[in-house]
């Protein structure tokens, strides 16, 4: 195909999916434009050609006429939520940006994910240092609906981010487009986030029944139960995500345990994703609240669960003033750095 650029120049594109003899390509691609800060498996090259082999990995590659790596897309169905698709690699030449073939990419892997109906739903994490990536998601038909701040150190050495005004880490806006899940079942939500949560769900078209339970408060109806969950940390970026699935009284040790090995650690950041369908996650984010945490909105449609999200970092603040978002999540957004504020005020006092 033939793309333009605003000036009137012309580039001659090809879209195919990767094979996987193309690794050591996309490998390459991507260490130029972001370094060393995507996800370390992805730079091992046995695990990326497996992945392709598999189609856990189902990545896009724009090729020029001369053979040259113009940009890559990707699918990723292995993730962290069984059932749902992310949106990963999305990334063009600096030379070549200007062109939409970026949007060319989205395209083709919006096609690619229609051949199998039974996601759940396709999500990005989209950049906060511009909007691009988000545009491009809400003009396919995604809806925000949250934020997971400070995730992962820049590489500065990455062309991506060469002569940039960067945070110290990267901090994402969550976009989420509905597939098969139509109904997110019965969510279990503290009175201060059920407005945010109800217009989150009105947007994607998706419907919900909403139980309020005070912030702190243990289902009395059913027993208590073990907490279920799965952390990860990521050592290199002093970063810790947790995700659960069923919260109990245990949480609170568990919470405490988890703080007590990392939180002391300059630099270190946490994000925390609790499953609304759980009994347990009123209780749950009032252990978090009143360890610091705060609300970041939530991550809808994500395989079997419906999950809020709460972020927390005792040395190193969320850099709003460099956080962007398109005027669709606007109001969301400023909300959120509200409850930042409240947070940071509680533990000041």
């Amino acid at each position: 195909m033939t793309v333009f650029n605003k000036e009137g120049a012309s580039l001659e594109v090809t879209l195919r999916l990767a094979r996987s003899d193309d690794a050591p390509r996309l490998i390459a691609l991507m260490k130029k434009q972001h370094g060393s800060a995507y996800m370390p498996s992805f730079y091992q090259e046995d695990w990326l050609r497996g992945n392709i082999e598999n189609k856990v990995l189902r990545i896009v590659l724009a090729e020029l006429a001369g053979g040259g790596a113009a940009g890559m897309g990707g699918l990723d169905a292995g993730g962290l939520f069984p059932g749902s698709l992310v949106l990963i690699l999305l990334t063009i030449g600096l030379p070549l940006r200007g062109f939409g073939i970026s949007t060319h990419i989205h395209q083709f892997l919006l096609q690619t994910a229609a051949t199998d109906p039974s996601y759940t739903c396709i999500y990005a994490y989209c950049m906060t240092l511009d909007t691009i990536s988000q545009t491009l998601n809400r003009r396919f038909g995604s809806t925000m609906t949250g934020l997971v701040l400070n995730r992962y150190f820049y590489d500065t050495r990455a062309e991506n981010y060469a002569g940039l005004s960067l945070p110290l880490k990267r901090s994402h806006v969550i976009a989420c487009l509905p597939q098969a899940k139509k109904d997110a079942g019965l969510l279990h939500v503290p009175p201060a986030y059920t407005a945010y949560v109800s217009d989150i769900y009105k947007s994607l078209g998706v419907s919900c029944r909403l139980r309020e339970a005070a912030q702190g408060e243990w289902n009395a109806a059913q027993p208590p139960a073990q907490s279920v969950l799965r952390m990860i940390h990521r050592e290199q970026d002093r970063y810790c995500e947790i995700y659960v699935q069923r919260a109990g009284p245990d949480f609170t040790d568990i919470l405490e345990g988890t703080l007590g090995e990392y939180a002391g650690r300059e630099q270190q950041t946490f994000n925390a994703f609790i499953n609304m369908n759980d009994p347990g996650a009123p209780g749950a984010s009032g252990v978090l609240e009143s360890r610091g945490f705060f609300f970041t909105g939530v991550q809808p449609l994500s395989g079997e669960y419906e999950y809020m999200i709460f972020h927390y970092s005792a040395s190193l603040p969320v850099p709003f003033d460099k956080i962007t978002v398109i005027p669709e999540f606007k109001e969301k957004f400023e909300w959120i750095q509200q409850r930042c504020e409240e947070a940071r005020h509680g533990r000041a006092n």
